[in-house]
């Protein structure tokens, strides 16, 4: 059995997913918090197994050094649990050392699945609604995707990273091909949709 360490400042949510984890007998919630503070102090009173962290959370530790904790401790896995997908933002959390990125309006069944997934030591654990190839975007692709969204032209995204027209050219292919998408138009609505903007 999981031992589950739940933590949302929505109380309405706790009840919720409380209920939902409760079937099936494979998950025990062993403690509940509503600030970074406390899911910290009470993760490492409780060594939970896993801990279902929404994303945005008052308190003083931020988000990504909260999972930075979590994870450090025995066994300590983090399964992030967002209100909205931003694809931009995902691996920033996986590299922080999330295990996975699931959505508050998953199907219940796709929530106690994703746990259960981590629990046996899977990474990247991901919604659906995610784009597919989100976790194979290195740092310097996720930086491009951001700069190309910017205001102005998009051979102007070279100049502002530093690079030649060539380079910046090179990654943009890459990119398109990588992603799937037809042009460096579709790419920069791609990048827009899914969060890559400052």
């Amino acid at each position: 059995m999981t031992r589950l360490l739940l933590v949302d400042d929505h109380e309405p949510t706790r009840i919720k997913v409380r209920e939902e984890l409760a079937q099936g007998g494979l998950i025990k919630i062993v403690g509940e918090a509503a600030t970074s503070d406390d899911a910290w102090k009470q993760a490492k009173e409780l060594l939970p197994d896993m801990v279902l962290l929404d994303l945005h959370l008052p308190g003083f530790i931020q988000t990504h050094d909260l999972i930075r904790r979590l994870v450090s401790l025995r066994n300590g896995k983090v399964l992030v649990f967002a209100s909205q997908s931003k694809a931009a933002e995902v691996q920033d959390l996986l590299d922080c050392g999330a295990s996975g990125y699931v959505m508050k309006d998953d199907p219940p069944a796709l929530l106690r699945m994703a746990i259960v997934m981590v629990q046996k030591g899977s990474r990247n654990v991901l919604t659906p609604n995610l784009p597919r190839h989100i976790t194979h975007l290195s740092q310097d692709e996720r930086h491009i995707l951001t700069y190309i969204t910017m205001r102005g032209k998009l051979n102007k995204a070279a100049q502002r990273m530093g690079l030649t027209d060539e380079e910046f050219n090179e990654h943009i292919e890459s990119l398109v091909e990588k992603l799937e998408l037809e042009d460096a138009d579709k790419l920069v609505k791609w990048a827009k949709k899914h969060g890559f903007q400052v």
